[in-house]
């Protein structure tokens, strides 16, 4: 009788310790289509409807909770998460931090640039390039009216004194003769005749040439930049444009890894927003995440390069030698394989 009651008293007890053993606090990287709150404050995205349904076979609770990428990682190394999902990549640096399941199914990091780059308006794009040269031509004219008027003074003082037809007799006829020397035409119809007229007609010569050169090359170099800009397919293309990514991102992994300069954003959206405003000339982030967004949110302003930088798998992150794992992957691979997953997949990136 004695032992039937102390049955009785601790079925409570046992209740809520199977109850908190079967619960996981389950950490969503705010990263659609793979994880996301939705309007009603529910937890969404591709691998949350693959958790639940691993969660249905193993029963347990899930409890949600809504972070960013450094707060997925650092949560599960201090054990207040028992599992992140989202568009979290394994990456190397990641394995480091965290243990991972099976991947779930192929993914990479790839570059994305706006598709009306080359529409964009005249101001926006060609006054910064034209202004830029703009600067460089007044340098040249004020050397070209500088020089002319030296020699035509020289001539003037050191000269044969007498009119001609090849004389430089006023400042007119010295800018002549500096803007054919300068472009090295060199007609002939305007010489200096005295011996300061022509040194200084020599130094003009080198200083023209120089200055002439630099010039063509920073107009090359403008123009190149411009059109190397709106045509980023691989990582050299990424080196001297100005690049964003998402801070704590499998894109920043990848420049940092390269040494890459790039500007970190917030989130995906304001990383795509930069682009297309004309911020930055490129974003490098996870291929299927730029897809989603590119398709729902940003009417196909995106063209997202085939290639990919680097080819890497997504996959649910747990807890450094978690209890858990043996059967998530068991029940993981075995979802993977059934339409129902086929279909998330379409529905939700559409491949």
């Amino acid at each position: 009788m004695v032992r039937i009651l102390i049955v009785f008293l601790l079925l409570p007890f046992v209740g809520l310790t199977q109850a908190t053993k079967d619960t996981l606090h389950v950490a969503v990287y705010d990263s659609p289509p793979f994880g996301m709150q939705s309007k009603t404050g529910q937890a969404d995205g591709l691998m949350v409807e693959l958790w639940e349904d691993i969660a249905e076979d193993l029963q347990v609770t899930s409890v949600y909770h809504f972070t960013n990428m450094n707060g997925v990682l650092s949560g599960l190394q201090n054990k207040t998460y028992d599992i992140g999902l989202g568009a979290i990549s394994i990456t190397p640096q990641r394995e480091k931090l965290v243990d991972f399941t099976q991947a779930v199914n192929p993914s990479g990091t790839g570059i994305a640039v706006s598709k009306e780059l080359s529409k964009v308006s005249f101001l926006k794009k060609w006054m910064p390039i034209l202004t830029s040269l703009f600067k460089l031509i007044g340098v040249l004219l004020l050397m070209l009216f500088i020089s002319a008027l030296i020699v035509w003074l020289i001539e003037r003082k050191y000269g044969d004194g007498l009119k001609s037809d090849r004389g430089i007799n006023n400042i007119a006829d010295g800018l002549w003769w500096s803007a054919v020397t300068m472009t090295t035409v060199g007609y002939g119809d305007k010489v200096p005749s005295s011996k300061a007229g022509k040194i200084l007609g020599i130094v003009w010569i080198f200083i023209s040439i120089i200055f002439f050169s630099l010039f063509t090359a920073h107009a090359s170099s403008q123009l190149s930049n411009w059109e190397a800009s709106s045509n980023v397919n691989t990582v050299d293309d990424l080196r001297g444009i100005n690049v964003v990514a998402v801070a704590k991102s499998s894109g920043e992994e990848y420049l940092l890894r390269e040494n890459i300069p790039y500007k970190p954003k917030n989130n995906i959206d304001d990383a795509i927003h930069a682009v297309l405003d004309g911020e930055a000339d490129a974003i490098v982030s996870n291929v299927p995440v730029l897809k989603y967004h590119n398709r729902s949110d940003f009417n196909e302003k995106l063209r997202i390069s085939t290639n990919y930088l680097v080819r890497n798998n997504m996959g649910m992150a747990l807890q450094d030698q978690s209890p858990w794992r043996e059967q998530i992957d068991i029940l993981l691979l075995q979802k993977i394989t059934e339409p129902k997953w086929q279909d998330a997949v379409y529905r939700y990136i559409g491949e």
